[in-house]
Order: C-alpha cells, then structure tokens, then sequence
C-alpha cells in the first residue's frame, strides 16, 4: 500500500505545471514543454514553446526561451492577453539580451534569472 501511495504522488507531483500565475502554466505535450493561457479543463491556448525562465508582474510576463533550437528573449502584455485573441496582439519578441534589457527599463518588465 505504501509503494501504491508513493506512486500515485510522483505521478501527481509529475503532472503539474512548473510554474503558474494566474491563468498562465508552463504545460507539456507530447514532450514539449509551453507557455500558456489555461482555459480550464485540462486545455491551453499556447504563448511560447520551450521556455527555460520567467517572471511576472501585474502587467507582463518575461520569458527567455528557446523554440526550435534558437534562444531568445519574449515578453507578454497581461493587460491586451485574453483567450480568444490572437498571439500576435500581446506576446513580443524574439529580441536579444541587450534589446530586452532596454525594454525592460522602459517597460518596467519582470527581470529574469537565466
């Protein structure tokens, strides 16, 4: 029985997203692991594959991510993002290490640990 209980919290520990504010999860399917907006039951709408760091404050999200092979600085307006909009109104980038610092300056982005 105790082996039973052990197994079923690694399988539950296994299944949960990494990180998560709000209604944004870092999710995996099929192996590859995403950034998205959770729209209950299960279901995302995706924002950013293969994110390896992010923070979050009230108005954005800081990602640094590597998609396809090809790492890269994104961030994400909270305040435009709802589930029914296309990705291409809210999630910006790809942008280099020196261009999102700026950006982070200007903006007030999240800054994150690489």
């Amino acid at each position: 029985m105790k082996h039973i209980s052990f197994l079923v919290v690694v399988l539950l520990v296994g299944c949960s997203s990494s990180w998560s504010d709000g209604p944004y999860e870092v999710y995996w399917i099929d192996g590859v692991k995403s950034l998205g907006f959770n729209v209950g039951d299960g279901a995302y709408i995706g924002r950013i594959d293969e994110p390896k760091s992010i923070n979050a404050n009230e108005k954005f999200i800081s990602v640094y991510a590597c998609p396809e092979q090809s790492c890269a600085y994104y961030y994400i307006d909270r305040e435009k993002d709802h589930k029914f909009a296309d990705a291409t109104e809210f999630v910006f980038g790809p942008y280099t290490k020196e261009s999102f610092v700026e950006l982070q300056k200007k903006l007030i982005l999240p800054e994150l640990n690489e």
